[in-house]
Parts: structure tokens; C-alpha cells; sequence
């Protein structure tokens, strides 16, 4: 095999499942996620699971700026975690109620902070 042919191969094997992908999911129906579906509000009296989130930020280390913002105001046991759509979310998930995670966020509103009630992503 000569070089050039080696070359052609090698940009093939990296292009071909580049492209491939993409055209194979959307040809299935399968979506990529939207940033709409990785929030999920929660209802009055929703009974899933629950976290306290006090916002969506594009890196780790902004993330990581609201986070010590949010420890700061006492949420010590907040942390930063993928969003699975490609933001980091910075969260508390030790809600046990909604009556309980709507107490939070009201608290965390009068101290400054953007807090929702949110239902908790799957896994």
C-alpha cells in the first residue's frame, strides 16, 4: 500500500463515522437532547425525585463560580454536575418533598440566588 493510498484510509476511517453518525440517528428518530429537555420544572405535588438547581453554566469553572456563590449563602452540600446536554448545572439534590424543595427555593430567592424546583434527570 503506497502512502497516499494510506492516507486516504486512515482520513476515511476518522470521516466515514464522523459523518455516518449523525445521518444513522436522525434516520432512526432518535434526537439529540435540547436544552429544554434537561430542564424539567417541577409540578405542585410532584412525587419523583427532586433537586434544588441554582442555575445551568457552559463550564466547569463558571459552574464551579456559582457554586462557591451558592455554598457561600449555605447550601454546603450543593455540587456541579453534567447536565447531559452539554452545561453544567450546579444542584442540590437532598430534596425529600416538593413541599420541601418549594421551602428551599423560596429561601434561596431571598438570599440572591435563581433557584427552581426540578425533576430529577433519570439514572
Amino acid at each position: 500500500m503506497s502512502r497516499s493510498s494510506a492516507r486516504v484510509l486512515a482520513a476515511a476511517v476518522v470521516a466515514v463515522p464522523l459523518l455516518a453518525y449523525p445521518l444513522v440517528v436522525g434516520a432512526d428518530g432518535v434526537r439529540f437532547p435540547s436544552s429544554e429537555d434537561c430542564v424539567r420544572i417541577a409540578a405542585a405535588g410532584e412525587t419523583a425525585e427532586l433537586d434544588l438547581v441554582f442555575g445551568r453554566r457552559d463550564t466547569p469553572d463558571e459552574a464551579q463560580e456559582l457554586l462557591d456563590e451558592v455554598v457561600g449563602v449555605g447550601y454546603v452540600d450543593a455540587e456541579v454536575r453534567p447536565d447531559g446536554c452539554g452545561r453544567w448545572t450546579v444542584l442540590y439534590d437532598g430534596i425529600d418533598s416538593y413541599a420541601q424543595g418549594a421551602s428551599s427555593a423560596a429561601e434561596a430567592r431571598a438570599a440572591g440566588l435563581e433557584a427552581s424546583l426540578e425533576v430529577a434527570p433519570p439514572g
